[in-house]
């Protein structure tokens, strides 16, 4: 079941080419599904050697960037065209062409580099003033035109082949605490916080991203940790693509509990995939953790044969 299980998983591998002992680690554990980050595509040659040795090493699976344009971009020129923010291009004089243009532009950037899933589009509904965390990388905080133009970027990467996930569900708009450093909390699930990820699911975004956000009223474990929540994307927004964590690694997360801890609460969440973002060898050793558990409970083993298996029905890129 090794092989099955770690299809839960997307750690961020070295930066190529591997060393001897790093491709000894992939050989023990063929992890499938990637997230890359700058430091992997500092020039095409680099990018090309731990292409091919991860090719080499791993099955095939998601191979995931955050590539959303203006302050959030991991793959710049030559690799890739200059991105414009998303808030940028929600204020020109033509918004839907220039997010029709600029997310084929992305979309063929990154299937050319052998990429297949962009963690894009952000649909929190902020503006100009939101805090600096997430300043710039909407597409305002009007939502009629952000599930607009949300909905026409995952059209246009489903057109061209390739995977996205929609973020950060259900919605960071109006928080001022950064989840990358602590765990912000919402009063309420608010109706037009959700209206975007609506109009996207409809569009047949392939994954959503939860959040590591505390929803007071609505449950008392965050985003990242609620089964309610997960189940209400499934049943109330009729969600039947991939639900992922972001990164674990993040303070938000780790408010409260150990990564071990994180990881096993997100999954029995009911989260797909489980983001490690953090230095490989400390995300190995939290995957082995896991699979310890799972060998232990009865229980655990059940759970995750039973979340596979939908995961099969979902996506041929998934399959063990």
């Amino acid at each position: 079941m090794l092989k099955e299980t770690l299809s839960l998983f997307m750690v961020a591998p070295p930066k190529g080419p591997l060393s001897r002992e790093e491709e000894g680690l992939l050989r023990e554990l063929p992890l499938r599904h990637f997230i890359f980050f700058r430091r992997h595509f500092e020039d095409k040659e680099a990018w090309e050697a731990l292409r091919r040795d991860l090719k080499r090493l791993s099955p095939p699976g998601l191979w995931a960037v955050d590539q959303e344009g203006g302050p959030v971009v991991r793959i710049l020129p030559p690799l890739c065209p200059r991105l414009k923010a998303p808030l940028e291009l929600a204020r020109g004089r033509d918004p839907q062409e220039a997010v029709l243009r600029e997310a084929r532009l992305c979309a063929r950037a990154l299937k050319a580099l052998g990429l297949n899933l962009n963690l894009a589009p952000v649909l929190d509904l902020a503006g100009e003033e939101a805090p600096a965390f997430l300043r710039g990388r909407t597409f305002g905080s009007e939502p009629d035109l952000v599930a607009r133009l949300g909905g026409l970027y995952v059209r246009v990467f489903r057109e061209e082949g390739l995977f996205c996930a929609a973020k950060h569900f259900p919605g960071l708009g109006g928080v001022v605490v950064d989840p990358h450093k602590r765990l912000p909390v919402k009063e309420a699930l608010r109706p037009e916080d959700l209206f975007p990820f609506r109009a996207a699911i409809k569009e047949g975004v392939f994954a959503i991203m939860t959040t590591h956000l505390l929803v007071s009223s609505f449950d008392e474990e965050p985003a990242t940790y609620s089964p309610r929540l997960v189940k209400f994307l499934r049943e109330e927004l009729s969600f039947s693509g991939l639900v992922m964590t972001d990164d674990l690694f993040m303070g938000g997360a780790l408010e409260g509990r150990g990564l071990e801890e994180a990881v096993l609460s997100a999954f029995l969440a009911g989260h797909d995939l489980l983001l490690l973002c953090g230095p490989f060898k400390e995300s190995l050793a939290v995957v082995k953790a896991f699979l310890r558990e799972v060998e232990r409970s009865p229980v655990l083993r059940r759970e995750v044969s039973f979340r596979l298996s939908y995961c099969l029905l979902k996506s041929k890129v998934l399959k063990a």
